[in-house]
């Protein structure tokens, strides 16, 4: 796998050290915000209030306001009962996944808990019982149920998958789980989903039956499309509370709040939602030129466009336009060719992509 370097942020393009420029097709900046303007003022206006970092416990005697407000605002985005905002995406998972056992406890006191991990799950969910499984998404989805209904009384089972499929995009049909005759628990991380699924980017929400929904909870990155380098855990108020009150997360040391008020801004003012009907129509636009084309594997609505073909991703570069191309989440994972659009693109550029692509299955 060759690497290349950049000493600049990528916008619509990149340049590589060695002084070559290319169209950026790449990465989690789905609406662009690493060059939003109202996020990089609020961000500098808020550093005069709050500092470049807090250096503190968050259920320290003193506390700032910030992280709460946000936090409220942020739960409103989501459609959500209460969200806590903590350092990183990867965190937001860990640290529930450190108490998801204890927040079950304290519901329903089970003899047994029975993790099922979804194929492709993001180390972010990972736990100590973390198994791996060859089945594809939705064979496991059917076969998951058909073993919570089977399993003996007593028994809480948690399910852990991603929202959508990552590095290889793929769409997930959680109405298989409407057809579950026991409790269960729903753990899904958004981090590629929200601000890009769901009506103004508000994530999937929506998708999950009404009687699993109050045993969802979601975690995420808002380090991607939302643009804000922290994570988020969402879901009901009982399971936040107790995640807050978790030495995991008393003794973790939060984002920066400056950062955090930014997110407060960009909500309040709906900003988001601009940039996401840039992406919408880019996505929209792309679909169009590449009609017809078996190339890629796709989501309707989603911005990533991905091939097993190994060929592609050099046949890009040469021709002027650097997508991804790595071993994901570990080095034994195959590569896949990913092409990510984003609001920043101009119709220029994906008309370029498109041209590339056709050339390169002509």
């Amino acid at each position: 796998m060759n690497v290349h370097h950049t000493r600049k942020l990528p916008g619509r393009t990149v340049e590589t050290t060695d002084g070559r420029k290319f169209l950026w097709f790449s990465g989690t900046d789905y609406l662009g915000m690493g060059h939003n303007e109202d996020l990089r003022n609020y961000v500098h206006s808020a550093t005069e209030t709050f500092g470049n970092h807090y250096g503190s416990s968050r259920n320290n005697s003193l506390r700032l306001d910030i992280y709460d407000e946000s936090e409220r605002q942020l739960a409103d985005f989501l459609q959500s009962d209460a969200a806590l905002i903590v350092s990183s995406g990867m965190w937001a998972g860990q640290l529930l996944m450190k108490e998801i056992e204890n927040v079950v406890q304290s519901h329903s006191n089970p003899h047994n808990i029975i993790f099922h991990y979804a194929p492709g799950v993001h180390p972010a969910l990972w736990g100590t019982a973390f198994q791996r499984t060859g089945l594809e998404w939705q064979e496991w989805a059917i076969r998951t149920v058909q073993k919570i209904n089977g399993a003996s009384p007593g028994t809480a089972h948690i399910i852990c998958s991603d929202a959508v499929g990552s590095p290889m995009v793929k769409a997930f049909d959680f109405t298989i789980f409407d057809a579950l005759e026991k409790p269960a628990w729903l753990i899904l991380d958004e981090s590629h989903s929200l601000g890009v699924l769901g009506v103004k980017g508000k994530g999937i929400y929506s998708n999950i039956g009404k009687k699993l929904l109050p045993q969802t909870v979601f975690v995420s990155s808002l380090n991607k499309a939302m643009g804000i380098p922290a994570g988020a855990i969402s879901g009901p108020k009982s399971v936040i509370e107790k995640v807050r009150q978790s030495p995991w997360f008393a003794g973790a040391s939060p984002p920066a709040p400056a950062y955090v008020y930014a997110l407060k801004r960009l909500l309040e003012e709906d900003k988001y939602a601009a940039a996401h009907v840039l992406l919408m129509e880019n996505i929209r636009y792309f679909n169009q030129r590449i009609a017809g084309s078996t190339l890629f594997e796709s989501v309707a609505g989603y911005p990533v466009f991905c091939s097993t073909n190994a060929a592609l991703f050099d046949y890009l570069l040469r021709n002027g336009v650097m997508a991804s191309c790595f071993p994901y989440p570990s080095p034994a994972d195959a590569p896949v060719t990913r092409i990510a659009v984003s609001s920043l693109h101009q119709k220029e550029d994906l008309d370029r992509l498109a041209e590339v692509c056709k050339q390169f299955i002509a």
